[in-house]
């Protein structure tokens, strides 16, 4: 009996393996176009930014410290410069714990306001515990966070009162819809073609896809929010009535109506927060990508495959962070080369990189060199925004990949089923006849 056997020529790992296709993700975030786009996106997030908070948010009111009298406050302008402060001499000399020495405890700070000279009593400072970002996501204070992060990464120096606040988080909010809502889904649709078909696409072809669907790229996370505010209502109607006792009673009946609304938006929120990301790359890989078919598809993914949607994700970390160093590390070492040449073959090379370093000034130079300088320095800084802006481009294009993998999971679709623009679809039936027409006629 003749014994058949078959040799095995290859393994295709990424059948094996399907999450390693994740490691195109790389390849399509150092890419030249993909860089581009993700600075410039990142420039105009920024600034659109600044530009509100310059708008809305008036300046802090000059403030002096304890001991300030009404001469010195005179001093003081209103507008942030040219602040004086005095010297408490009674503070100098105080021991640095005054508890230890049975004392009283020493005025902390005193807040002199120069429009109306009135003295606000602080108090003691309480002491900082240091929390971890863990603990005080596990406590709920996630926006909190955000809102810190968000003032330490823009050096916020400017107070706004509750309603300005809520104002200016709109503004920002809707700013990064419109910005991302081109560059980061031009990057999602690179991707997609990248990572699925292995195929390149230009910027120029995937820019007019997007302008194709740009309003479905804006609208899929506000979809969602609006839903969040119908589904809020009745908690609000029902609320009302707890402004009068026999309204209470009547809030009882129907207080089952909020706990259903509330869960609602709770599970809106959820879905939304985890399943943003694969929102866009929805829209760009789909023919029929909208605003429904984005939010179906990744609230379905997020609810039903979560073991693997933090798989992939945490694989997605594990390529992100040696990509960060070695990005990083590649441009600080052009860097030291373009120095060091600079130093050997020009006299000024030095004055030119403390510039650039932010250590010193251009005083005394003439204004062409001073215009030179602050033209490399501009073009210094364009190369640490696009190296920064590695971390943007990258997110967007593994979370393409990760979304063609759950879609793999969930719906036993291949990974290349990535719509594409072709003669069939670019050409409507009225232009094929006669496309044809005039070819037979040729």
């Amino acid at each position: 009996m003749a014994n058949n056997y078959d040799t095995v020529k290859g393994v295709d790992w990424r059948e094996v393996f399907p999450w390693t296709t994740l490691t195109r993700a790389f390849s399509v975030a150092v890419s030249i176009p993909v860089l581009l786009l993700a600075a410039i996106g990142v420039g105009f997030t920024v600034s659109g930014w600044n530009l509100a908070e310059e708008l809305l948010v008036a300046p802090n009111p000059a403030m002096a410290r304890v001991g300030a009298t009404s001469e010195d406050t005179g001093a003081v302008d209103p507008e942030g410069e040219g602040q004086s402060f005095a010297v408490n001499e009674g503070l100098q000399s105080a021991p640095d714990d005054p508890l230890e020495f049975g004392e009283q405890p020493a005025e902390k700070g005193v807040q002199v306001h120069p429009s109306n000279m009135v003295e606000v009593d602080l108090g003691l400072l309480p002491d900082e515990q240091s929390v971890s970002v863990l603990e005080r996501l596990l406590a709920g204070e996630g926006l909190t966070l955000i809102g810190e992060i968000h003032d330490s990464l823009f050096d916020r120096h400017r107070q706004s009162d509750t309603k300005t606040g809520y104002a200016l988080c709109i503004v920002d909010f809707v700013w990064l819809l419109l910005v991302w809502g081109v560059f980061g889904a031009t990057i999602t649709r690179i991707a997609v073609m990248r990572i699925g078909r292995g195929e390149k696409i230009g910027v120029k072809e995937a820019a007019t896809d997007v302008c194709k669907k740009y309003v479905s790229y804006v609208m899929s996370p506000l979809f969602v929010l609006v839903s969040c505010f119908v589904l809020s209502l009745p908690i609000v109607l029902v609320s009302l009535l707890l402004n009068f006792d026999i309204g209470v009673v009547l809030a009882s009946l129907l207080w089952i109506l909020v706990i259903v609304a509330g869960i609602g938006v709770a599970v809106l929120l959820i879905g939304l927060f985890f399943g943003w990301p694969l929102m866009w790359p929805t829209i760009s890989a789909e023919e029929a990508g909208d605003v429904y078919e984005a939010t179906s598809r990744s609230f379905a993914y997020t609810f039903q495959a979560p073991v693997q949607y933090l798989f992939y994700v945490l694989v997605s970390m594990a390529i992100w962070v040696p990509s960060v160093i070695l990005v990083q590390n590649f441009a600080s070492l052009a860097e030291t080369v373009i120095f060091s040449g600079m130093n050997v073959a020009a006299d000024e090379g030095q004055v030119i990189q403390d510039f650039i370093a932010g250590k010193t000034t251009l005083d005394g130079q003439s204004q062409v060199f001073v215009v030179g300088a602050s033209i490399i320095s501009g073009l210094h800084w364009f190369g640490h925004l696009m190296a920064d802006a590695f971390c943007v481009g990258f997110f967007f294009a593994s979370f393409s990949g990760v979304y063609l993998l759950l879609r793999r999971y969930v719906d036993h679709t291949p990974m290349d089923e990535v719509f594409v623009i072709d003669d069939k679809t670019k050409y409507g039936l009225d232009d094929l006849i006669q496309q044809t027409t005039e070819q037979s006629a040729e």
